[in-house]
C-alpha cells in the first residue's frame, strides 16, 4: 500500500467536506426546529440530513489513510484505539452531559428526550438503546451517528488486534450488517440498530482511500463533473431513486469523496477561515442540537413568526458557539489528553476528525 505522492497529500478538500456535511445537517435541523417550535407546517429543506452520508464515507477514508503504518504493528490496535478515544470521546461526553443537565434543570424546553438511567449509561458508552418514546437513539439526538462511528472503530481495532486483513474483515462484517437491514423488524432488540445499509458507506470510504493511495484518481474534468452530479443526486429528491434512498445516498457521497480527493492538487488557495470551520465541524455538529432550538423558542416568545429568519439565526448562532467551543474547549481538552497519553514511547499523533 505505498504511493509516496498520495501519502504526502493532506487532502484539504476532504477537510472542506467535513464542514459542508456539518453545515447541511445544521441547516436541515434548523428548519425542523423552526417548523416544530415556531411555524407548524413550514416547508423546510430536509435533504441536508444526507450530510451524514458524507461523514460516514469520510470516516472510512480517513481511517485507512491515517492508519496504514499501523497494519502489521503488534501495538497498532492500541495506538488506533487510543487516538480515536482521545479525539472523539471527551467532547461527546461533554455534549451528552450538557443534555443531561438541560433535562434536569429545564425539562420543559426539551421536547424529544426524557431521562432514564439505562439510556444515560448507554449514551455515554455509545451503545444503542430505546428511549422514552420507544425509539432507538441516545440522549443527544445527533449521537446516533457516533454510535455507528464507534462501532466502525471497534471493528477496525479488532482487525488490527487479530492481525487480520482490514478490508476483508471490516468489509465482510459491514456487508452482512447491510444485508440484515432487509429483514430487520422495528420490534427487534436495540442491537439491531446496526442493521442498516448505510454502514456500507464506511466501506466505500476505505476502498476510495486505497485507490487514492495507489494513485488512482479521476481526471480533473471528470472529477469536476462527477462532483457536481453527485452533489445534485445527494441533495435533491430524485423520484426514481427514493426507494433506494440509503443506497443512492451512500453512492452519491462516495462519488463526492472520490472526486474531491481527485481534485486535491488543484485546491491551492483555501481560505484559512474555511479550514478553521472544518476543524470546528465536530463541535458544531455535536452542540448545534442543543443551541439551534433555542432560537425559534425565543422567536415564539417574542411573537416573531418568521421561520426563515429563525433558520438563519439558528445557523449563525450554532456556527459561532460551536466555533467557540472548538477553540476554548475541544482543542485544549484534546491537547491535554494527547500530551499525556504515550504509546510505545511516543505521544499520540493528532488525526483529523470526521464527524
Amino acid at each position: 500500500m505505498k504511493e509516496p505522492t498520495a501519502m504526502r497529500r493532506k487532502y484539504l478538500g476532504l477537510q472542506i467536506l467535513r464542514f459542508v456535511a456539518a453545515f447541511m445537517v445544521l441547516v436541515t435541523h434548523s428548519g425542523y426546529y423552526a417548523s416544530e417550535r415556531l411555524a407548524g407546517g413550514f416547508g423546510y429543506w430536509k435533504n441536508g440530513a444526507a450530510g451524514v452520508d458524507i461523514f460516514f464515507v469520510l470516516s472510512g477514508f480517513v481511517m485507512i489513510y491515517s492508519s496504514t503504518k499501523l497494519f502489521g504493528d503488534p501495538k497498532g490496535w492500541k495506538i488506533f484505539a487510543e487516538r480515536r478515544i482521545v479525539r472523539i470521546v471527551p467532547l461527546y461526553w461533554l455534549a451528552t452531559t450538557a443534555k443531561v443537565i438541560l433535562l434536569l434543570v429545564a425539562s420543559g424546553v426539551v421536547l424529544h428526550a426524557k431521562l432514564g438511567m439505562f439510556e444515560v449509561i448507554a449514551s455515554y458508552l455509545f451503545l444503542p438503546s430505546r428511549n422514552s418514546t420507544g425509539e432507538i437513539g441516545p440522549l443527544l439526538g445527533v449521537g446516533w451517528t457516533l454510535n455507528f462511528e464507534m462501532f466502525f472503530y471497534f471493528l477496525f481495532t479488532l482487525a488490527l488486534w487479530l492481525r487480520l486483513n482490514v478490508y476483508r474483515f471490516v468489509g465482510s462484517v459491514l456487508i452482512l450488517l447491510s444485508c440484515g437491514a432487509f429483514i430487520r423488524h422495528s420490534e427487534w432488540p436495540a442491537i439491531s440498530f446496526y442493521l442498516k445499509v448505510s454502514v456500507l458507506e464506511f466501506l466505500y470510504g476505505m476502498l476510495i482511500a486505497r485507490a487514492c493511495m495507489k494513485g488512482r484518481h479521476l481526471p480533473v474534468n471528470a472529477a469536476v463533473a462527477v462532483l457536481l452530479l453527485a452533489f445534485w443526486a445527494l441533495v435533491t429528491p430524485w423520484q426514481p431513486m427514493l426507494r433506494a434512498h440509503a443506497i443512492s445516498h451512500g453512492l452519491a457521497a462516495a462519488l463526492i469523496i472520490y472526486s474531491m480527493a481527485s481534485l486535491e492538487d488543484r485546491l491551492t488557495r483555501i481560505p484559512n477561515f474555511v479550514l478553521y470551520l472544518a476543524d470546528a465541524s465536530y463541535a458544531i455538529y455535536l452542540f448545534h442540537s442543543l443551541i439551534a432550538p433555542g432560537v425559534p423558542a425565543v422567536f415564539a416568545k417574542l411573537h416573531l413568526t418568521k421561520p426563515w429568519l429563525s433558520i438563519i439565526c439558528s445557523v449563525l448562532v450554532s456556527l459561532g458557539v460551536g466555533s467557540l467551543i472548538h477553540s476554548c474547549v475541544e482543542e485544549p481538552i484534546t491537547r491535554f489528553f494527547r500530551d499525556r497519553i504515550k504509546i510505545a514511547g511516543k505521544k499520540v499523533i493528532h488525526l483529523p476528525n470526521t464527524t
